[in-house]
């Protein structure tokens, strides 16, 4: 992971955290908690995310998936079962998102008390993920549900890919002055950078910007034409 190396924890208030958890090269899984009642979102790797849980001395209480593929899903088996039989059913009152277009079966999870939404690979920090097994049109529809929800909310997406994503963007608007911005804070405080709440992505995230479908679509024909171009592999960008 090119900015991220370690895990972060974001303290929402109220006893609620979320802890960040780097894998693999730019995946993220993410542990939402409440005092010591934790959930899983993601399970790409399990041996850093329960040292996480081990070091927080937390009780996993589920483990959630926003898709099917590997690097969100490899460590599912080996974090279910840490899973506490009796808690099981309990997930701290997160609210799941249908949000297809990635794949047809994406699911985020949006938490009122932490004030903060997972969105797997449906909005990733700084732009979208790609259609892969979804449709681009329920991608814009999916991207429009995420934004109705409340702009203090603090967006979690599935990957680190925001360098590249910035500067996709800038070649589309070259001289964006936020967009500038947010791409050099990530060189000092890439955190800082990545996590942002949703009124702030949307003022450097031209996906959500995207004054209706036609312009969504060619937005996002354009940056899937922009990374084959660059040879660049993927898979959710």
């Amino acid at each position: 992971m090119a900015g991220i190396r370690k895990p972060i924890v974001f303290d929402r208030g109220n006893e609620w955290r979320v802890t960040a958890v780097p894998i693999l090269e730019d995946n993220f899984v993410y542990i939402l908690s409440q005092r010591k009642a934790a959930v899983v979102i993601d399970a790409g790797s399990a041996a850093p995310v329960l040292s996480s849980i081990q070091e927080q001395n937390f009780h996993l209480h589920a483990v959630l998936l926003t898709h099917q593929h590997y690097d969100h899903t490899a460590g599912f088996d080996a974090l279910s079962g840490q899973i506490t039989p009796t808690d099981a059913e309990k997930n701290l009152h997160l609210e799941a998102l249908a949000l297809p277009g990635h794949t047809s079966d994406d699911v985020g999870y949006y938490s009122a008390f932490a004030k903060a939404v997972f969105t797997g690979d449906c909005l990733i920090n700084g732009a979208c993920g790609r259609a892969l097994g979804g449709s681009v049109e329920d991608l814009y529809h999916s991207l429009q549900r995420i934004l109705s929800l409340p702009g203090d909310t603090l967006v979690f997406g599935g990957h680190d890919y925001l360098q590249d994503n910035l500067r996709f963007a800038l070649q589309v608007a070259p001289g964006n002055a936020a967009i500038e911005a947010r791409l050099a804070r990530y060189a000092t405080d890439p955190a800082g950078a990545l996590f942002v709440t949703l009124e702030e992505e949307k003022v450097t995230n031209l996906f959500l910007q995207a004054k209706d479908f036609a312009s969504f679509a060619q937005l996002r024909k354009i940056k899937d034409q922009y990374y084959s171009g660059m040879q660049i592999d993927g898979l959710a960008r």
